[in-house]
């Protein structure tokens, strides 16, 4: 009897192998699912890290060039900060070096030069534009490329942008920031 007993129970044993291996394989499964998770939370992370620093870069510029108005009241109120709105680019913005005897025109054109400058080197494809009056009040409209920008279905551009700046084809990647100040 006591030999039919050990058989039993070495056969019990028998049917029990690899279960606990089994156990392991399913936890590491597991586990490796959750990392995965943590690594694409990660990623999630630095892409709205870098939005949030073209944010408030875009921000700090806009009270840059509200500052600058502020100062040279009289170029707001004849409107020399008022960007034409064929110039996207800033292209045709010229820096005049102003040492002496400057009037309130080339501070403006002065301050609109140095902040589109600052802009395109701050932000991938930062630029700006400003309208408005110093009665109604001044917009100050940074624009600057999003990176991984998720666009809708019909792929279309940012609605906060002035539809006639950007171009249609190459800009569905470009986000607006705008301000309103009186100054």
């Amino acid at each position: 009897m006591k030999i039919n007993n050990r058989n039993r129970l070495h056969s019990g044993l028998h049917r029990q192998a690899g279960v606990g291996l089994i156990e392991v394989l399913i936890s590491i499964l597991i586990a490796s699912f959750g990392l995965l998770g943590l690594a694409g939370l990660q990623v999630a992370s630095l892409r709205y890290q870098k939005v949030a620093q073209f944010r408030s870069t875009a921000s700090q510029y806009t009270a840059d060039i509200a500052d600058r108005m502020r100062a040279n009241v009289a170029g707001a109120k004849a409107g020399n900060y008022v960007t034409p709105t064929g110039d996207k680019l800033g292209d045709n913005a010229t820096a005049t070096a102003c040492t002496a005897g400057c009037d309130a025109a080339k501070v403006a054109a002065q301050d609109i030069y140095n902040w589109r400058l600052g802009l395109a080197r701050a932000m991938a494809g930062g630029w700006g534009e400003i309208s408005g009056d110093i009665t109604n009040g001044f917009v100050i409209t940074v624009y600057f490329k999003e990176p991984g920008k998720p666009t809708d279905a019909s792929g279309s551009l940012d609605t906060k942008c002035r539809a006639a700046a950007l171009d249609a084809s190459k800009d569905k990647d470009v986000r607006c920031f705008t301000t309103t100040f009186l100054p």
